[in-house]
């Protein structure tokens, strides 16, 4: 629920645990959450393995809801590499599956839901968001078979969220509706969830289509900040997309460039990623029918169309990359630039210039907060206590003990020059 990387660095060894003192149940949501992360980063190729493990597993066990949830994860997979019919099919495996359990556990009623919600998914993606919606209003009628008034209102919370993000795509009003109602069941326990990403999206667009532009670009940097604090990467290029493009409108180009460059190595990574999925799902086809050559030939007109792409992007980003050298003291200048202008975009273009140092800072302290490493920037971009002051519209005392506290955070020696303490990080 905090951060998913820091989760899934716990799973194999939980695993092992698990099957040491053979506790199933253990093991199946530990499979469980390897898929989840896997579908939240986007990575195909691992989420098709895992959730053929979970499925062959969920059988071994006969545990239904587990059998559903491999369906599910399937699912994605396959609508993520446009196979929509066999996205469908598993779905349809997954709901039947659990209506074979008539123990009326409210973990059945969340399964289904989470099926019902997947197919929307799929129509999303088949560029049907009307059946989609529908689908949707599905879920969220079924809420009557809930006693509990604390699950209905978290139930609602995620599902007005998902409906906004449909309405989207064809009535901005809606949309807007949704998310508000949405945001008006969340609570302080989860105002940092995956949901409230949903929900700025949301808000970032309706204002970018009332041209609200700087409005617009709060809510997109407030979803960007809360997608990299959960580790959540599953709609993070439309917001590299979204922001690049409000940067370019509002004349920020230098900005706008930042987050091209990022969309762009991110695209890589994900063609990658499907190019190696689209192999697994030539050897699942095979594996299930034996008989399927139409597939296969597409699915390898694809992986080859893939590999051009991959190519052509890899080619793109090297000349980028080239192109945009610059000079110390020229990106020194740019990033005091955006930070006199109180730019969102900062610390994404501070990361761009020094990509290890917010890592080497949580290497050292790992309960460092977004805003302390901030802070750290400002002291490796040798900026003193009046210019700190002044950017951040604080008193100069305020600054000094930030400093004192960062000292301490990182074991920062007390005679050594903060400055330069930060000149080798």
């Amino acid at each position: 629920m905090k951060n998913i990387d820091k989760a899934y660095l716990q799973i194999d060894p939980l695993l092992k645990s698990s099957r040491e003192v053979k506790d199933s149940l253990s093991e199946l949501k530990l499979l469980d959450r390897k898929c989840r992360y896997f579908y939240s980063k986007n990575k195909i190729d691992s989420l098709l393995k895992a959730s053929e493990n979970l499925e062959v597993k969920a059988i071994e066990y006969k545990d239904l809801y587990s059998v559903s949830m491999g369906n599910v994860y399937m699912a994605e997979a396959y609508s993520i590499n446009q196979f929509y019919d066999k996205a469908l099919y598993h779905l349809d495996i997954a709901y039947k599956t659990l209506e074979k359990d008539k123990s009326k556990n409210s973990k059945i009623f969340f399964a289904k839901a989470n099926v019902l919600n997947s197919f929307a998914n799929v129509y999303a993606d088949k560029g049907e968001p009307r059946k989609a919606v529908k689908k949707l209003y599905q879920v969220i009628d079924s809420y009557n078979e809930l006693d509990d008034p604390k699950q209905i209102k978290s139930f609602q919370y995620l599902n007005y969220s998902n409906i906004a993000s449909l309405y989207l795509n064809y009535n901005i009003d809606s949309a807007n509706y949704f998310a508000g109602k949405s945001v008006q069941l969340g609570t302080s326990e989860n105002i940092d969830d995956k949901v409230m990403i949903t929900n700025y999206q949301v808000f970032g667009k309706v204002n970018k289509v009332k041209k609200d532009y700087k409005k617009s670009l709060l809510y997109y940097h407030k979803a960007l900040e809360l997608t990299i604090k959960v580790g959540d990467q599953l709609n993070v290029n439309n917001l590299y997309k979204d922001i690049a493009e409000l940067y370019k409108l509002t004349g920020k180009k230098d900005s706008a460039i930042i987050y091209e460059n990022k969309l762009k190595q991110n695209e890589i990574s994900e063609l990658q990623s499907k190019y190696n999925s689209l192999h697994e799902v030539i050897a699942k086809d095979k594996k299930e029918d034996g008989k399927s050559e139409t597939l296969n030939n597409i699915v390898l007109t694809v992986v080859i169309t893939i590999s051009v792409g991959l190519l052509i992007w890899s080619f793109v980003l090297i000349r980028k990359k080239r192109a945009s050298k610059e000079e110390p003291h020229e990106t020194y200048n740019k990033l005091l630039s955006l930070l006199k202008e109180n730019d969102p975009s900062f610390m994404f273009a501070f990361e761009n210039a020094y990509p290890d140092f917010s890592e080497k800072l949580r290497n050292i302290n790992s309960g460092l907060s977004n805003s302390e490493i901030e802070f750290c920037a400002y002291l490796k971009l040798k900026l003193s206590t009046k210019e700190i002051a002044k950017i951040t519209f604080i008193e100069p005392r305020t600054v000094q003990n930030k400093k004192h506290r960062i000292r301490k955070r990182l074991d920062i020696p007390s005679n050594s020059d903060i400055y330069n303490w930060f000149e080798t990080i």
